[in-house]
């Protein structure tokens, strides 16, 4: 009988130390205030938070966040137009961030936010990025495709996009998913790279109950503390979830997607090839309601190095 080594204690530990931290994240988000460095036994440092303070119906923080605007510009195949319009996003004047799907006529208008800074995991290190966000009323219906992300600076995919929390079609489901490698080399199943793109390494969708009626913790952690096995985690309220290793897709795409920084992106997006696939269908359909939000009580970025 053999018992556990010290390598396996550590990492038991480890795993125990991001579990806490996301629930003290959780704790301090629950309770409105601005998320705090996690508590004694835990190895985060706060790097940078935005707690979307500030009277009602105000715009993103201009110093911390820019506006990507557009109709049709982010390859998706989503079908709104992103504006910096306070009708798509703004303060709810109670500590979150509307990101809010309107209709006029047969035309959608939505909003996508970016972080003016980029974050990177230090070599030897961690990164871990984490938000509250409460997912559209799932009465809406089908199209909409709520998204906190990361993406890296640079030629998409080699250089990185990790979803954190993507939802489609009002359902109770959240995935997580790597991209990263390139677009030009196949695979016997069509796609290209050794993150298959363009779908990536994708947890696919899974139970998310209760995550469209309140606030719940998306987080992902790269971990670049050992060179031989370094990993990204995604957890959902302090559970991992899924896992992508450096040797499921070889040293030198990992290095090309993780030697850099990359942008928090938080975005509502209405149709695309995420809700189309999944309902086999053209979203939005006729009966989708507008006016739903994708609502964010805060984000926070931390480092360990």
């Amino acid at each position: 009988m053999t018992g556990a080594g010290p390598g396996r204690t550590r990492a038991r530990r480890r795993a125990l130390l991001i579990v806490l931290a996301v629930a003290l994240a959780l704790a301090g988000v629950a309770a409105g205030v601005t998320l705090a460095q996690p508590g004694r036994g835990a190895h985060w440092a706060l790097v940078w938070s935005d707690s979307f303070t500030g009277r009602a119906g105000a715009g993103a923080s201009p110093q911390s966040w820019a506006y990507q605007t557009g109709s049709g510009v982010f390859g998706n195949g989503e079908i709104e137009r992103a504006t910096s319009s306070r009708a798509n996003v703004h303060l709810d004047g109670r500590g979150a961030l509307d990101i809010t799907a309107v209709r006029q006529g047969t035309a959608w208008t939505s909003g996508r936010i970016r972080t003016r800074r980029t974050f990177g995991a230090p070599a030897g290190g961690e990164l871990m990025v984490t938000a509250s966000i409460r997912q559209p009323d799932p009465a809406a219906g089908t199209g909409y495709w709520p998204a906190f992300w990361l993406l890296g600076s640079g030629t998409w995919p080699a250089h990185g996009e990790i979803d954190i929390l993507e939802d489609v079609n009002g359902l109770d489901e959240h995935s997580g998913a790597l991209h990263c490698g390139n677009l030009t080399t196949p695979n016997p199943d069509g796609t290209f790279g050794p993150c298959h793109e363009q779908n990536g390494l994708s947890s696919g969708l899974q139970p998310c109950p209760g995550c469209q009626q309140g606030y719940h913790t998306y987080a992902v952690v790269i971990d670049r503390r050992d060179p031989a096995d370094q990993q990204v985690r995604w957890y959902l309220d302090g559970h991992q979830f899924y896992s992508v290793s450096e040797s499921r897709v070889g040293a030198a795409a990992w290095q090309t997607a993780f030697s850099q920084g990359f942008a928090v992106i938080l975005d509502l997006a209405i149709g695309g090839t995420y809700p189309d696939t999944v309902c086999q269908c053209s979203a939005p359909a006729a009966a989708t309601t507008p006016g739903a939000a994708m609502s964010v009580r805060n984000v926070a970025v931390y480092q360990a190095s």
